[in-house]
């Protein structure tokens, strides 16, 4: 799939030397975000909010070219609305004195995030191709960035539980084992997409050996949808870009499976351990007993479709809570959600029909399909492959939630669109690394 971009740049010397130097920036403070988001996410939400007003000034100074380039709009468009949506929400139901304060705060966070996100995206966007120092940079950075990240998660799991090593799951500090897995996810994705700008000998080779330690990393952190759903994720993304090359193909199909055994292999007593465990949460459940792991999961899609249906205009958590708490007396299978009720549904459709209503849905789901469209005009594989992780993640937990996963999924999309330059002469994608 060559790539290109739907939208008439002008030329280098046309371009205004100030807004150059603000482009620049822009791309300097989302990298500085994203380096910033393993250390201290509310600290890189300040620099991410910093990055989105230089975006505004470009959107501004653009303004025309916006304009003449409508379908570029369209997500960012739904961006804008599903947080104003958040906020909005918020404001409608948040009573002081709440139980539930710390979960408003987390959907209003997520909504201005999205809110700043959608000023970036615009500015990504329109911007003019990038020069090749700065996409090589981009790229380099990306790959620096997941390798250091990978070496930090394998360095906590063999140094703070080296004895019992099946017991821990490897958490980067602000959030849990869970979020670090699909955090993990969405970085090794952009690398592999960076990686692939190199030349075919060396990408392929490249992007093999990275495919297992990124395997490898997410791995530890015991997370069962992310051990299943990365390796089909970096696959496809593999696939997508050499889908016409067919003895790559054969030959790169035998090492992803051997890579991939390999990867494992040192973890079989923890996989075998967490296979167990999934095993007994499913005797339980159809034994009626939902408090488990994956139980609770069951019940609180099940929960979350009720209370949606009882409020189909959106409604507070303390009403969701009520509603859900009734339907457990009744339904001894639903008492598993009643644990998440102060937090989400682990489901980012569900929760977000249980409190929002049908509107709400249909934003989310616009959302996606907007991301979606945009990487079919872009013709931009890595952003098509990032949309559809952060959509199947989402159908078992919520990344637009915790100020961390939100923000990685935010700025994974953002790297999506500044990953994958235009191609006129002397741009990355011709001259290649």
């Amino acid at each position: 799939m060559p790539l290109c971009r739907a939208v008439n740049y002008p030329a280098h010397s046309a371009y205004p030397l100030t807004f150059q130097v603000i482009t620049v920036f822009c791309y300097f403070f989302c990298l500085l975000s994203y380096s910033w988001l393993f250390i201290n996410p509310d600290q890189a939400m300040k620099i991410f909010t910093f990055t989105a007003m230089l975006s505004f000034i470009l959107c501004c100074a653009n303004f025309q070219r916006i304009f003449e380039n409508k379908r570029l709009l369209i997500l960012p468009a739904t961006m804008l609305a599903f947080g104003l949506m958040q906020v909005i929400w918020v404001h409608m139901f948040k009573q002081s004195g709440t139980p539930f304060l710390g979960a408003y705060r987390a959907y209003q966070n997520v909504g201005k995030a999205m809110i700043f996100a959608s000023v970036i995206v615009a500015a990504l966007s329109i911007r003019p191709p990038l020069c090749l120092v700065i996409a090589r940079f981009i790229n380099y950075f990306i790959i620096f960035l997941a390798l250091a990240i990978y070496a930090w998660v394998c360095y906590k799991y063999f140094s703070v539980n080296s004895v019992n090593m099946t017991g821990y799951r490897v958490a980067l500090g602000f959030q849990p084992a869970t979020g670090t897995a699909y955090t993990l996810t969405l970085m090794a994705l952009l690398a592999s997409q960076a990686l692939l700008h190199f030349r075919k000998n060396i990408a392929v080779t490249f992007y093999l050996i990275h495919f297992a330690l990124s395997f490898f990393a997410i791995t530890l952190t015991q997370t069962r949808a992310a051990i299943l759903v990365y390796p089909l994720l970096s696959i496809s993304l593999f696939l997508l870009h050499y889908r016409h090359d067919k003895v790559t193909l054969i030959r790169s199909a035998i090492a992803f499976l051997l890579l991939g055994i390999m990867a494992m292999l040192p973890l079989k007593s923890m996989l075998e351990k967490r296979y167990a465990n999934f095993q007994t949460d499913l005797h339980a459940y159809n034994n009626e007993n939902s408090k488990t792991s994956i139980g609770a999961r069951f019940a609180m899609q099940e929960a979350g479709i009720i209370a949606g249906k009882e409020n189909p205009f959106g409604q507070s958590l303390e009403q969701r809570s009520h509603t859900i708490r009734a339907a457990a007396k009744q339904d001894t299978r639903l008492r598993g959600a009643t644990t998440y009720l102060n937090v989400h549904l682990h489901n980012e459709l569900i929760d977000t029909f249980s409190l929002k209503g049908t509107f709400g849905v249909i934003l989310l789901l616009g959302f996606y399909i907007a991301a979606i469209y945009t990487a079919c005009i872009q013709r931009n594989i890595v952003l098509f492959v990032v949309t559809g992780a952060i959509a199947i993640y989402g159908l078992s937990d919520l990344l637009l939630y915790a100020k961390g996963e939100s923000l990685s999924s935010i700025l994974a999309l953002c790297f999506a669109l500044m990953l994958v330059p235009c191609a006129p002469k002397g741009s990355i994608n011709d001259k290649k690394t």
